[in-house]
């Protein structure tokens, strides 16, 4: 049953975007909508740097996408640059991009990315 589930979700799941990184572009992160549980979630990031995925609230992208992609993109430059000079890479829970305060909660296997206040 858990098997039919884990299919029944992979089936419903939509590509929304890849982000490739300009150094090396065969590290790619996909944007992924999992409708069933009302998230993004990014698809690569563990793949490729060995840390969490982060998941974006559905409702939040849909209304800032543009935004959303945006802070993705600095977020995983940052990945990569310290991927670059092998330091190892810790998300800041609490940040500012583009003038608002975003937070970064531990979920279950990814990190919830909620706007601050």
């Amino acid at each position: 049953m858990q098997d039919q589930l884990a299919n029944q979700e992979k089936t419903q799941e939509r590509v929304l975007a890849t982000i490739s990184n300009k150094k090396d572009p065969t590290q790619l992160v996909e944007i992924v909508h999992l409708p069933q549980r009302q998230l993004f979630l990014t698809r690569g990031i563990s793949h490729n740097f060995n840390i969490k995925e982060i998941a974006i609230p559905q409702g939040h992208m849909l209304g800032e996408i543009r935004e959303v992609t945006r802070l993705l993109s600095y977020l995983l430059e940052r990945i990569a640059t310290a991927a670059d000079y092998n330091l190892p890479f810790q998300y800041d829970h609490d940040f500012e991009f583009g003038n608002r305060k975003y937070s970064l909660e531990q979920k279950e296997d990814y990190l919830l990315l909620t706007e601050g206040s």
